[in-house]
């Protein structure tokens, strides 16, 4: 019972605070600069504009477990989007010590993309906080 709990509500809930948190951060960061307009300077505004706002509401919407996947999914293609263009192909010549926190960020979205948001969440709160293979349990 204690490994269930620990499994359906706790673990994605450190997942969540651990790319939320992240997200938040670095999306207010650039929220800052002047609304997120100025804070690359070979950017296209538009660009920056989507990907500040979008870390930002990806990042809130993962902290508080709503549409989880979804935001993680956004979260994923903003960060990687944002190398991609800043990096192009040089970002597999770069030293692993740099890659490093991309990776983890990247495998991080990739678990809650895959895992879901947890009972301990507003997603968990609609299906009356029961995961559906409990529901599924339960009815049979």
């Amino acid at each position: 019972m204690f490994e269930a709990f620990l499994k359906e509500k706790l673990a994605p809930l450190a997942l969540r605070l651990a790319l939320g948190l992240v997200c938040v951060y670095h999306g207010f960061l650039k929220i800052m600069a002047t609304g997120g307009l100025t804070w690359h300077l070979t950017m296209p505004t538009v660009w920056q504009l989507l990907i500040a706002w979008g870390e930002f509401a990806a990042g809130v919407a993962i902290l508080i477990g709503l549409r989880c996947r979804v935001a993680a999914a956004a979260a994923l293609t903003v960060v990687l989007a944002a190398q991609a263009y800043d990096k192009g192909w040089g970002i597999l010549q770069q030293p692993v010590r740099s890659l490093e926190p991309l990776l983890v960020l990247t495998l991080a979205g990739l678990a809650l993309l895959f895992l879901g948001a947890g009972e301990l969440s507003l997603d968990g709160q609609k299906s009356g906080g029961a995961s559906r293979g409990t529901k599924k349990k339960a009815a049979a």
